[in-house]
């Protein structure tokens, strides 16, 4: 066909091969010799030019349809695991306050518990040196007498 080889449809834009698929057909059908079945040939071609044209188009569309669906999954994926990373850090973080907030109130009672055992220390302590103060007053006084 003339003006039908040698072309990118892939690279042409659809209006650019709509034209250019009606010129090939009007060119097509200027060139026919009536009474021959050359006419004919030459629309079957054109006609099968033509779809295979608009079969072209609907590839690259489905393509095109194809790669906006695996981007949105990949975006779609991406936030879950975004979402579930940030769900993992605030309760690793809660974990951490928890276990924090009960060592420190571990200490504390421990801490509460070495002073009160101080204390109870040096009231016996305390207790212990009046009694042996009291006993030296005593045996210093009875010797005296």
């Amino acid at each position: 066909m003339p003006g039908v080889e040698n072309q990118g449809p892939v690279e042409q834009k659809p209006n650019e091969i709509d034209q250019e698929t009606r010129k090939v057909a009007k060119k097509a059908n200027e060139q026919t010799v009536e009474g021959t079945g050359l006419s004919e040939i030459q629309q079957r071609a054109v006609m099968a030019y033509a779809a295979y044209i608009e079969a072209e188009r609907e590839v690259e569309k489905a393509y095109l349809d194809q790669q906006k669906k695996i981007e949105k999954d990949y975006l779609e994926t991406r936030e879950k695991a975004r979402k579930a990373c940030e769900e993992s850090i605030a309760q690793a973080l809660k974990a951490r306050e928890a276990a924090e907030e009960r060592a420190r109130k571990d200490c504390d009672e421990k801490v509460a518990l070495a002073m009160k055992a101080r204390e109870e220390a040096d009231l016996k302590s305390l207790e212990a040196r009046n009694v042996s103060l009291e006993q030296s007053w005593d045996i210093f006084i009875k010797s005296r007498k």
